[in-house]
């Protein structure tokens, strides 16, 4: 699975994404995919994405895939996190992060 969390220097976890191929943490979006097997597109059929960072994601070449920051808003679509719903949980983390 490529959703981790990692402890940062200051001990916070945070949640990463890692390459499923090389194993190495995403840091950036730019180039990376989320890759899934298209060979079952029945309706209800379950697809299990795996993700690759920009370098791997070069080498693998034509399968299908969605870039990561298009496949994350899809995903917030999905389980309905709208934008009002983010700002609210933003402005939750900033409090309890602070402290109020």
């Amino acid at each position: 699975m490529a959703l981790i969390l990692q402890v940062d220097d200051e001990g916070h976890v945070r949640p990463k994404l890692r390459c499923d191929a090389c194993g190495k943490v995403i840091e950036s979006h730019s180039g990376a995919t989320a890759v899934w097997d298209s060979q079952s597109t029945k309706p209800g059929a379950v697809l299990e994405p795996t993700f690759q960072c920009e370098h791997c994601n070069a080498k693998a070449g034509g399968i299908p895939s969605l870039p990561i920051d298009h496949f994350m808003l899809y995903l917030l679509n999905n389980i309905q996190l709208t934008p009002r719903v983010l700002e609210e949980a933003g402005r939750r983390l900033t409090n309890d992060t602070i402290g109020l």
